[in-house]
């Protein structure tokens, strides 16, 4: 099924399982055929064809922490940032 769908990365194909999973593999193959005439189609495009809403995708391992600390940092400061501006 691979070769009718654009895989990027690891989570395309994991998205591309569960969707199968969810859709059956007729469904899937019948819109990946109809959405790839002119190109492979991505596999948010089969999510949307199909009318299926895509779940949030997780790659942290049980045990593991997630680091949220650059995006902590750019919060910070433009919290920072609307706060000077708001003051104005």
């Amino acid at each position: 099924m691979e070769h009718l769908v654009r895989i990027v990365n690891e989570a395309d194909r994991e998205a591309l399982v569960w969707l199968r999973q969810q859709a059956g593999d007729t469904r899937v193959e019948r819109a990946a055929r109809q959405l790839g005439q002119t190109h492979k189609p991505f596999v948010s495009a089969l999510y949307r064809y199909l009318g299926v809403r895509r779940p949030a995708m997780h790659h942290v391992t049980p045990g593991q922490v997630a680091d949220h600390s650059v995006g902590d940092y750019y919060l910070a400061r433009i919290r920072q940032q609307l706060a000077r501006h708001v003051a104005r």
